[in-house]
């Protein structure tokens, strides 16, 4: 729950790398702002719900520190999920997220509490291809409405368990299955790393480095009637990576583990949020960005989530001789 909302300011979307700012003063609007990403596979289910609206000449950072002005109290919000595939629906629970782990971002936001509404995934089983529906409740107010598709668990088909990248002229593919309501992805590499140090063995230590391949990807046209995704990571990139995060270190001694792949997938919502800002951007757009919401009656983000990983990819043994001797990673002291 690192999202901050600034009474109209909505932000934190890391999937789509873009962000909204809303600015509205005027008489005051009870206007409920709401976010959640609902993966099937979560046994707990959180959405942030809060209010947002200023006064005129109302000071938004001081407003924005006072949890009563941006949180609704339990009499003032009813939050329910529909399963409208499975025709069920629950009431969700006012929470304090902390509880669960989950603390608000450093800011000049109210940090206590961290207010939340949450339910089990046994209360109303979401599974992939559901159709769900967010409702808003508020005493003498229309509800606010939200709608969303929950995304089936991808497979990633490619690569295989071993890997040859020594090529710097050719790519990797990665494949995974195309599921109903994923329209852009975000693809991460995660390697392991063991670091031997001969002189000091009690600094010997595993490291695990991230690396954010591409973030927003959707799939062509061309690939629009397959049942499967593909995109290509082109093999000098892997080299290169290690050579930008490793230091150089003439005591340490480096030996490459494995490397998984992790896929990260979101709905249409997530797309049509980034679509409309690029749509708006350039030198020919308007200084403002447009608002996007898919919460009738409010402003938020609904949206479905998933995500896969193939674990434990090893590099052949031509390629480990590159991570040895290439140009990119020669002074590393890969054995």
């Amino acid at each position: 729950m690192q999202q901050r909302f600034f009474l109209l300011v909505l932000t934190a979307l890391a999937l789509a790398g873009c962000r909204d700012d809303f600015s509205l003063e005027g008489e005051y609007q009870d206007i409920p702002v709401a976010y959640a990403f609902l993966n099937p596979n979560d046994s707990r289910h959180f959405i942030r719900v809060e209010k947002a609206f200023l006064e005129s000449g109302g000071n938004a950072e001081a407003i924005a520190g006072i949890a009563d002005s941006i949180y609704y109290g339990a009499e003032d919000a009813t939050i329910i999920l529909e399963n409208l595939t499975r025709e069920t629906s629950r009431e969700m629970e006012r929470i304090d997220a902390r509880d669960y782990g989950r603390n608000r971002a450093d800011g000049i936001f109210a940090q206590s509490p961290n207010t939340a509404y949450s339910l089990t995934n046994q209360e109303l089983l979401l599974r992939g291809g559901d159709r769900i529906r967010l409702i808003i409740q508020r005493p003498g107010e229309e509800d606010a409405i939200a709608q969303t598709s929950m995304i089936s668990d991808l497979e990633i088909s490619r690569p295989t368990d071993l890997v040859r990248v020594e090529d710097y002229a050719r790519s990797l593919s990665v494949v995974w299955s195309k599921e109903d309501g994923a329209a852009i992805y975000d693809i991460t590499v995660f390697f392991t790393i063991r670091e031997l140090y001969p002189s000091d063995p009690s600094r010997n230590r595993t490291v695990l480095l991230e690396w954010p391949v591409i973030g927003g990807f959707v799939p062509g046209v061309e690939q629009a009637s397959d049942s499967r995704v593909s995109y290509d990571i082109q093999n000098e990139l892997f080299y290169q990576f290690l050579g930008s995060v490793l230091e150089v270190d003439d005591d340490v001694t480096r030996r490459f583990q494995s490397f998984d792949v992790r896929i990260t997938a979101a709905g249409q919502e997530v797309l049509d949020r980034r679509n409309l800002e690029n749509a708006n951007a350039g030198i020919t757009s308007s200084q403002s960005l447009p608002r996007y919401s898919n919460l009738i009656g409010g402003l938020g983000l609904i949206t479905g989530t998933n995500a896969a990983l193939r674990e434990g990819i090893q590099f052949d043994p031509g390629s480990l001789d590159s991570l040895e001797d290439g140009i990119y990673t020669r002074t590393l002291g890969f054995q």
